[in-house]
């Protein structure tokens, strides 16, 4: 599990935002939305960025293709995600996961289906965002930041 604490040092995450991992799950990885992945009965809430919402309660503008885009990236696929020990709503432990070297909340964010949300990122991914927006990608047209970040 080494190179999870490696590859964030190598983001420049533990200068951004203070992270250490207090646990890692590793699995086959199945996708609830764009900013949520699972592990057999255990759902991981992707640290530090924003989806829209696409779910049974609520949908929102670009909320599908949000799932759809992370789906298809990682759904079937082994990731390790790297917890933090918070939670968020229905008690959803909160990590950074990894598909390879692959941070995927970065991918998300860089091609445009997730934003940064620098109340929990400190701006780690304002430079995939950044990106996002240079390549005609700006989810920020169709969704604002929730209220908390």
């Amino acid at each position: 599990m080494k190179s999870v604490p490696i590859r964030l040092m190598a983001i420049g995450l533990m200068a951004a935002a203070p992270f250490k991992p207090v646990a890692t799950m590793t699995g086959i990885a199945s996708v609830v939305d764009g900013d949520g992945v699972r592990f057999g009965e255990v759902e991981i809430r992707l640290r530090g960025i924003a989806a829209p919402e696409d779910n049974d309660r609520k949908r929102e503008p670009g909320g599908p293709e949000s799932s759809a885009n992370l789906r298809a990236y990682v759904e079937g696929k082994k990731i390790v995600c790297a917890l933090d020990g918070t939670t968020a709503s229905s008690n959803r432990p909160v990590g950074i996961c990894f598909l390879g070297e692959e941070d995927i909340g970065a991918y998300q964010v860089r091609s445009g289906h997730a934003r940064d949300c620098p109340a929990f990122s400190n701006g780690m991914y304002r430079d995939e965002e950044m990106e996002a927006r240079q390549a005609g990608k700006d989810l920020s047209k169709l969704y604002p930041l929730p209220s908390y970040c």
